[in-house]
């Protein structure tokens, strides 16, 4: 039971972490807006701004810093996985708002 609930609440957690989620964009942002937008939130967090540290989701907050910002981009840049999140952000968040 415990192994169930562990593997549930780690699906829970990645679908949470979506990419778009993370960056606050919806899934049909453009390549150049999603780069643009994770130099923002890097230089934000670089620069300790207290908004830049959490995010919402349709999934509830999630605390962000720049590991997690660099993994969202590096998982956009990838067209299959880019795919994946897109209809992941979707079905949960209905088109993350800007």
């Amino acid at each position: 039971m415990a192994d169930a609930r562990l593997s549930c609440e780690t699906r829970w957690a990645a679908r949470r972490a979506n990419p778009f989620f993370v960056l606050e964009l919806p899934p049909d942002a453009t390549r150049a807006e999603i780069e643009r937008h994770g130099a923002r939130l890097l230089a934000m967090l670089a620069a300790d701004v207290a908004s830049a540290r959490t995010c919402e989701t349709p999934l509830g907050p999630l605390a962000r810093d720049e590991h997690s910002v660099r993994d969202a981009l590096a998982e956009l840049r990838d067209p299959s996985r880019r795919l994946a999140h897109e209809w992941w952000a979707r079905g949960l968040g209905r088109g993350a708002a800007r």
